[in-house]
């Protein structure tokens, strides 16, 4: 068995994306109603956890050098790419009450972490509060920022093990408990006193596309140009390091995302390969950072795991608090929440269980969310190491 332990840095990046590759294509032949409540991206981290637990690979100096490069280097790419797709006057489109309940949902996560933290800290690791302000990254923003505040606080994936399972356990359990609504959607509504039907205001119209297909010229402007807004952010990253301002990835992961914002402003944002383009980045990543962690750990992790679930508590019942104030469809609120700690597909897909008609305004909450997502993490980091 020691025998065919994979050991070369190359071979083990090929089964890494074989594997993501292999469970995308499970995805679109199966078509299971499992994959509702289990989607593919967190199917790929604990793949990639099961790989490392049957002892697949061996983390060889060739290996951990492979995965931590090709990691280092897609990050910076991916955040300019999904960046793209963000306009400030998009948010015009959301109108207020859905831009304070996206606010709401976010920040009410970020308090969850901290209070959860400040009671639950005692039966946590010594870098719980840095692991959190990286999973509060992810639950307020997306995988990419998870990822991205990761690099940036420096946060070794040993560390993270417990706070990856808790993250990808309690969201799944959470997709569930949404979903599950959707039948209780009326009642609820009643009981928190909202009587009119969701209004034409709060659903946002689709982008008028071109139709674009996406063909070599399109993959390469991605390719070229991520290249070269991870090189300029890598390269200014070091530079404001050197002046002893944070860490290089951190200043990394900002200008990338600044960058990505402001070329969103002109044509680029109309490239049609951007999305699937980062998309397959982030597959891989997540599967490099998942790749070091064994699934046995999450038998040491009920803290962790019951940490998830009162940060979650929090957040749910301010979600409801939020709706009733401001007489909103308790499915927008369901929404907004799977924008922030799912993802823009988890969120199209709970839309769609709703109401189609939602499934643009659920696009253009997960974006906010992903703008925001890095930024709150970081200031979850500065709020737990206050109180530490």
């Amino acid at each position: 068995m020691a025998n065919l332990m994979i050991i070369d840095g190359f071979a083990f990046l090929t089964v890494i994306v074989t594997m993501c590759a292999s469970l995308l294509a499970m995805e679109q032949a199966l078509n299971s109603r499992l994959l509702t409540w289990f989607p593919p991206i967190v199917l790929v981290m604990f793949g990639a956890m099961l790989g490392y637990t049957l002892g697949i690979w061996e983390f060889t100096e060739s290996v951990r050098e492979t995965r931590e490069s090709a990691r280092d280097r897609m990050i910076p790419m991916m955040l300019f790419l999904m960046s793209l797709k963000f306009q400030f006057t998009d948010l015009k489109k959301l109108g207020l009450k859905i831009i304070v309940l996206c606010l709401v949902s976010a920040t009410t996560i970020v308090a969850g972490f901290v209070i959860t933290h400040s009671v639950m800290s005692r039966f946590l690791g010594e870098e719980s509060s840095q692991t959190f302000a990286v999973m509060a990254a992810g639950w307020t923003g997306g995988t990419q920022n998870f990822v991205a505040i990761k690099e940036a606080l420096q946060v070794t994936d040993s560390a993270m093990s417990y706070t990856l399972l808790m993250g990808a356990l309690c969201y799944s359990v959470w997709l569930v408990v949404i979903m599950s609504l959707k039948p209780h959607r009326r009642s609820i509504n009643r009981k928190l006193g909202i009587n009119a039907p969701i209004s034409h205001s709060f659903c946002v119209k689709e982008h008028e596309t071109d139709d674009q297909r996406i063909d070599v010229y399109a993959l390469m402007t991605c390719l070229g140009i991520s290249l070269i807004a991870a090189s300029m952010s890598n390269y200014l990253g070091s530079k404001i390091s050197s002046l002893g301002v944070s860490s290089a990835m951190l200043w990394t992961v900002i200008l990338s995302t600044v960058l990505g914002t402001l070329a969103a402003h002109t044509p680029l944002k109309k490239n049609p390969a951007s999305g699937e383009v980062s998309g397959v980045m982030l597959y891989v990543i997540v599967a490099l950072i998942g790749s070091e962690v064994r699934l046995t750990a999450i038998l040491d992790a009920p803290f962790y795991i019951l940490s998830g679930f009162i940060i979650l508590s929090i957040h749910g019942v301010a979600m409801i608090t939020a709706a009733k104030i401001l007489k909103i469809d308790i499915a927008l609120a369901a929404i907004a929440s799977v924008a922030n700690i799912g993802s823009a597909p988890s969120a199209t897909v709970v839309a769609a269980a709703y109401e189609e008609r939602l499934i643009p305004t659920a696009i253009l909450m997960s974006l906010l969310g992903s703008l925001m997502g890095s930024f709150l993490g970081l200031l979850t980091a500065e709020v737990l190491y206050s109180l530490a």
